[in-house]
Order: C-alpha cells, then structure tokens, then sequence
C-alpha cells in the first residue's frame, strides 16, 4: 500500500509517494506542561520559524502537510543515525532515494524535540528553495503531541501541551483524523455552491492559498453545481521534487462558500492541481486565528471578522519556473490565449528584465505585482519571436 508524503509549496512542488511503510512518528519533547510563543516571519505566505540545533539558529518553514526535513548542510553538521533509505516518486513520476535520520535534539524557542525522524533533501537543488534560503521544514511528524496555534497579525505562534493555556471554544471547533504515518492532519468542510457537499481537506500549511481542490476530488464534486467554472487551461504551474512537471489540463474554479467549524467563506477561487488531496493552506491566515491540536485532534478558526469576502481579481495566467526561466504556466483569459501560451519565456515586467538575480523577487513576492491593475510584459515565444503585452486583472461580477 502506497503512503503519501505531501511536500508542498503551492507554487511550487507536489505531493510525493514513498512504497514503504514507514512510521515517521518517533519522537518526543523533553519537557512536559510547555508554553512558548515563538516570533514568525511570514514570506509570500511561507511561514519562517527559528529552530535551534547545537547552538545555531536555522530558518525552517512550518508545513503541516510535510514531515521533518533537514538539509544536506545540517545531516553534516550532525552526522545523525540513518535510519532507512526510501524511494520517492515525485508529482512528475520521477523516482529518486531520500534518507530517513534520527535528529537527536532541536529547540523550538526553549521547547527541545528529541529524537525526531526527518527526511534529508538537498535544498541548494531547487532553485525556488535557495530563494527563501530555509535549511528545513517543521513538519507534523514532529508536532503531533503538540498543540499550535498561530496568529499572522501578531506574527507570533504559540506551541503547547496545555488545551487550558490557551482560550479556545470547543463548541466552535472540528474534529481532524490522522491517515498516515507522519500525522497530517485532516479536516472534513462544507461546500456551498446552488447545491452543496462535503468534501476531506488537508490542512497543509505549506501551501499558498484558501482551498485547493484535486482533480481526483474534483471529478467527483463536479457532478454537483457547487463550483462555477471559470476558465480551463493547458500548461503547468508547479515544478516536481526532482523537476519539471508535465504539462496538463487544469480548471480554475469559483466556490461561492466554504464552511469551516462555523464559519463561512465567500468567493473562494481556486486551481485544480494533481495533488493527491485538497488541502486548506496558509492563506487562511490572512482572516483569523488558527489552532492545530494534534494532541487532542481538534482544529479551532477564529476570524477576524464575521464577514468574510475572499473575492479578488488576477492578471489572467499564472507562472512557473522550468530550466531556471520564469515561463508562462496557465492562461486562464481568453484574450490573453491569442498572445501568449505555456512555455513562453517572460524575460520583462513593467520594465524590470527578469534575469537570475529577478526570479527569487518573484518568487518571494519583493517584485510586487499583485497590486498593479495593468502589468506590462515582455514575452518569447518558443520559435523565439518577442512580443510585448498588457494583462488587465478582471474582476467577477
């Protein structure tokens, strides 16, 4: 039986497989009855956490639908127990070995985790990693006897033992269920369209936006008249773990209202991926308090507010990366179809060339484009013609 290893950043690489069963869930903190607040850094939506091994501090994001990783650098540093070595497939089929090793100590502020299991990547082979210059990832793994909960306007995460230390309201709260060997965490939701369902998300911090829908689960809801159905593409938006993801066909979607614990959520637009699950992701952040309790398999949502819109325009296509080259990855407008399709290299915006030392200023979010109604670009096709255009962002009625 095939287990899932979900290693993702939105934008970026897909969920991964391993065929043997292993049984990440080693590990302990040393202390009990803890409560730490820990300050977080938030880059385009990655949540940045600093971790201490032998007296270093490291930067490690925070994805909950991933296990530990540790870098190449830090297994050196360490020369930690090799537990096993497992094969891995990618989202693009692509198989390579990753070792499992026992990380004897790492410190989440004076919070020491002991004997965690984690997985050794070389991080300086992506090139969209070395962007957030991270040696690793927190993963649920690691966090499964824990309680956390993280606040993105005070940028502070809170890690705990103790369902008291902090002010949750249970009758406001949802069960989740582990269905893996690393503990990820997973939420049953409701979705609102003319007609209504459920559907199993995982909570997958690592990821960029709201909602996240599968084709695989897509396939099934579509039966209903849930989503509206915005615009169908043929292209890529992701990379794999070991490299370029095959073209494909993916929808971009409407979903008038998703329901999580009691509160709803409007105008969420989505992509379909490839992905073995739908997931929420960190983007959700961005409208109230969340708490993960893996110890008592609970998942609290305090909104900011009681009205939420999610609502936003885009500029009508989406972007990748392939052969270390911004390339344009869904074109999701119609007028846009005419003059620009995957695979054409962006090499200017708004007058910016979009050289090597560009790419991780897209990609961080530092060459800002969302706010810009009209961006200008300049793009070459495959048979090399040039071709400079407007992309308007559209806004649903």
């Amino acid at each position: 039986m095939k287990k899932n290893i979900s290693l993702l950043l939105a934008l970026l690489i897909g969920s991964f497989v391993f065929s043997q069963n292993v049984n990440l869930n080693i590990g302990s903190t040393k202390q009990k009855k803890y409560y730490e607040k820990l300050a977080i850094e938030f880059i385009k939506n990655k949540i940045i956490i600093p971790v201490e091994i032998q007296g270093k501090v490291y930067r490690f994001i925070l994805d909950t639908g991933a296990p530990n990783i540790i870098s190449k650098e830090i297994q050196g540093v360490l020369n930690p127990k090799l537990l096993e070595s497992i094969p891995i497939t990618d989202i693009n089929e692509k198989k390579e070995r990753l070792n499992v090793v026992l990380v004897k100590s790492l410190k989440l502020g004076s919070v020491i985790f002991e004997n965690t299991a984690s997985l050794v990547y070389d991080f300086n082979a992506s090139p969209i990693f070395k962007c957030f210059n991270i040696d690793g990832f927190i993963g649920s793994n690691m966090l499964r006897n824990s309680i956390i909960q993280i606040d993105k306007k005070k940028r502070v995460l809170v890690l705990t033992d103790g369902e008291k230390k902090l002010t949750l309201n249970k009758k406001k709260s949802s069960k989740i269920k582990f269905v893996d060997d690393q503990s990820s965490p997973y939420l049953w939701v409701d979705l609102k369209g003319a007609d209504s369902g459920k559907e199993l998300l995982l909570i997958d911090l690592g990821a960029d936006d709201i909602y996240g829908v599968s084709r695989k689960n897509y396939s099934i809801l579509e039966k209903k008249q849930i989503f509206n159905v915005l615009g169908e593409s043929v292209g890529a938006s992701s990379l794999g773990l070991f490299g370029d993801v095959s073209k494909n066909s993916q929808y971009k979607l409407l979903l008038p209202t998703l329901k999580i614990n009691n509160t709803e959520l409007k105008n969420i637009i989505t992509e379909t991926t490839n992905d073995n699950n739908s997931k929420i992701g960190s983007k959700l952040l961005d409208f109230g308090v969340m708490t993960i309790n893996y110890k008592n398999k609970r998942f609290y949502f305090k909104p900011y507010s009681n009205n939420i819109n999610t609502l936003h325009s885009d500029h009508g296509f989406s972007r990748t990366l392939k052969n270390n080259k911004v390339i344009v990855g869904f074109v999701w407008d119609e007028k846009l179809k005419s003059k620009m399709a995957y695979g054409d290299e962006i090499i200017e915006i708004n007058g910016v060339k979009i050289n090597q030392s560009k790419i991780c200023d897209l990609i961080t979010g530092n060459l800002e484009l969302e706010n810009k109604k009209t961006i200008t670009l300049k793009i070459k096709s495959i048979d090399g013609t040039i071709t400079e255009l407007k992309a308007e962002k559209t806004t649903l009625n």
